[in-house]
């Protein structure tokens, strides 16, 4: 070989060596610089998905980073107006949730629980017997959850349990994310946990009788009054709506909580301004035992004022209540997008929001806003916003069967029925779909006492609201789709129509509804101010509180039993008359004397605005009270001749 070739070879294999050093080092600083990429990307996801949980949790110190920012002066937030002919919320609403501040933020307050990330609510299904019941927990989370059900203590995966009559308590469930997150619900009551009957001076299976409606009686005191009601005769007592309501510390309207206050839900929990869940229990069962059935307001048809929430609004003329905050008798947390400004830290949105996660709903929940100015017109009547109330979407199936579930935390808790607030302004074909799966839900069948009625006003509107047997109609139309949901004519004639009409005009449906179905009374709660000028039927009737004579009002209250307006069959006809219990008031007051209507002691806002028609507490019951006292509370159900009028036409002994 030549030694030139030699030599080129070993210089040759030394190049060939260089370059695989080089290379090498270059693939291992590649290498190294992956690898550091890598750890660096695992560091951060890390991270974030600690800063996620903690901001899903929630921490006893508030993050400084996070702070609620405004909208430059004048400026707002767009409302959930109607656009054009549309009765649904503009689908861009749609994201508007989850504005509830987490733990740690200073305006976090313990209601509000978990529910900037959680919410739900307990749904029961009974069966035919009720003697069973299963419990499914429904829940939305703002994130995925691994989500664990607390039954009564014991823990468990699935989200439904069955429960039997064997179980004697009061059922309490938790809902637990395992990154923290607890929801507790709603106390269970179940219906065969309720008190049996005692005996009773009529015998009519609880489909005849008189109906006290107790006006501004908190539940301790009506507790008490049911001794004196079973012993008379009355089939039962009426409470107002019992649900979390909206409240106020300063003048609303010049007025500070006003009576219809109580008929702007926050939730269905059953704490209410006239008393807890635990009360109203405790009142249910006392009742009970003295031969006293109990019934509700159900108020389904919306929830709160818009611009009456937890947050401020920018107020404008005449309407600077809108600028404070108000709050609920428990507490929850609710949101309403009128004239909104502020910028939520956690959603990074505006608060223009139409939330109340205490049910849970959320802005497609409802209807878009629009004012009812028509009433003949019947999309006007049924899709528009009740005096600014936020009005519910009842064509939606998850709205018809919420408020479903409601109806049977009431019927759970041991009400034997109801009356349906605001009936005249949901659609026949809703309320029908709704008492259909309020039926299924107490398996299938309505108790034998049971019933339910529709508050249906009817005036000028008459003619659109009972005119023929469209579906429509709250006449025929109502009864075709019941009937084709399932419902026997026995069950038709446990849904009745609170008959606005009487006495005025008792047959203004022309024959259309069972005279057995028409629920009536003189004196309403409606018409309780002192400046209500209207009688009851052009002279045919009076309202006490409007300054009607005692025996004027009295002989209006016996003619309802022994001789009423327009009736031909006082036995049959209108089986169920009510009598309205209230208080003297004095003019311009629309407040409640529980002492959250005393502007002096309660008001801390706009106080001058409600100083005039503040109403001091005075006590509901009294031991041997008197009717019609002149002050304080009328007790008109303690009438001597009106409860001998009653028995007369109960038959009684």
């Amino acid at each position: 070989m030549n030694p030139k070739e030699n030599e080129l070879e070993d210089i040759s294999n030394g190049l060939d060596k260089s370059e695989y050093k080089k290379k090498f080092l270059i693939t291992l600083i590649v290498s190294i610089i992956v690898i550091i990429a890598l750890i660096v990307v695992i560091i951060v996801v890390i991270k974030k998905d600690s800063e996620d949980s903690n901001n899903s949790k929630g921490s006893d110190e508030p993050d400084d980073s996070f702070s609620w920012k405004e909208l430059p002066e004048n400026e707002i937030f767009d409302n959930v107006e109607c656009l054009r002919n549309e009765n649904n919320i503009d689908n861009k609403f749609s994201q508007n949730l989850w504005n509830t501040p987490k733990r740690g933020d200073e305006r976090w307050k313990e209601g509000f629980q978990d529910m900037n990330v959680l919410v739900g609510y307990p749904q029961l299904k009974y069966n035919g017997d009720l003697n069973e019941c299963t419990v499914t927990v429904y829940t939305k989370t703002a994130t995925k959850l691994d989500l664990t059900y607390i039954f009564d203590g014991v823990e468990q995966s699935e989200n439904n349990k069955l429960f039997k009559s064997d179980f004697n308590k009061i059922l309490k469930i938790k809902v637990k994310a395992k990154t923290g997150e607890v929801l507790e619900l709603e106390d269970v009551d179940f219906v065969w946990n309720s008190e049996p009957l005692g005996e009773t001076k009529y015998k009519t299976n609880g489909q005849k009788g008189a109906i006290v409606e107790m006006y501004g009686w908190s539940d301790k005191d009506i507790e008490k009054e049911c001794e004196f009601l079973g012993q008379q005769g009355y089939l039962g007592v009426k409470v107002f709506p019992h649900h979390e309501q909206v409240m106020s510390d300063e003048a609303f309207r010049d007025q500070l909580n006003p009576w219809y206050f109580m008929y702007q839900p926050v939730s269905y929990k059953l704490d209410g301004r006239l008393g807890t869940r635990a009360d109203l229990r405790n009142m249910i069962k006392t009742c009970r035992t003295k031969g006293v059935r109990v019934y509700a307001d159900a108020v389904v048809n919306h929830m709160t004022y818009n611009g009456m929430d937890l947050q401020k609004h920018r107020p404008i003329y005449k309407y600077e209540y809108l600028e404070s905050e108000k709050y609920s008798t428990a507490n929850s947390p609710f949101w309403t997008p009128y004239r909104t400004y502020e910028i939520n830290p956690y959603t990074k949105r505006g608060n223009n929001a139409l939330e109340y996660p205490a049910v849970p709903y959320g802005p497609m929940d409802f209807h878009c806003q629009r004012e009812i100015t028509d009433y003949k017109n019947f999309d006007n009547v049924m899709f528009g916003w009740l005096d600014n109330l936020a009005d519910l979407n009842t064509e939606s199936e998850y709205v018809r069967q919420r408020i479903a579930d409601y109806l049977t935390d009431l019927f759970s808790i041991g009400l034997s029925g109801f009356r349906l607030d605001a009936a005249k302004h949901i659609k026949p074909k809703d309320i029908a779909e709704i008492l259909s799966k309020f039926k299924t839900n107490i398996g299938g069948k309505f108790p034998d006492d049971f019933f339910t009625w529709l508050e249906i006003l009817s005036g000028d509107e008459s003619d659109i609201l009972f005119a023929d047997d469209g579906e429509n109609s709250y006449a025929g139309g109502m009864d075709k789709t019941l009937k084709g949901l399932g419902f026997t004519d026995d069950d038709l004639l446990k849904v009745k129509i609170w008959w606005s009409s009487y006495p005025k005009n008792y047959n203004v449906d022309e024959g259309r509804v069972n005279n057995i179905r028409k629920v009536i009374q003189n004196d309403d709660h409606d018409t309780q101010y002192a400046d209500y000028r209207g009688l009851t039927g052009e002279g045919k009737g009076c309202v006490l509180s409007a300054g009607c004579p005692t025996e004027e009002h009295r002989g209006y209250e016996v003619k309802l039993f022994r001789e009423p307006y327009n009736i031909t069959d006082n036995k049959n006809d209108s089986p169920i008359r009510m009598i309205l219990s209230s208080f003297y008031m004095k003019s311009g007051v629309a407040g409640l004397p529980d002492g959250k209507s005393d502007c002096e002691k309660t008001c801390k806002k706009n106080c001058d605005k409600c100083k005039d028609n503040s109403l001091p507490y005075f006590p509901a019951y009294i031991e041997n009270g008197t009717a019609y006292s002149g002050e304080g509370f009328s007790r008109v159900h303690r009438d001597k001749e009106i409860i001998e009028a009653m028995q007369y036409w109960m038959e009684l002994e």
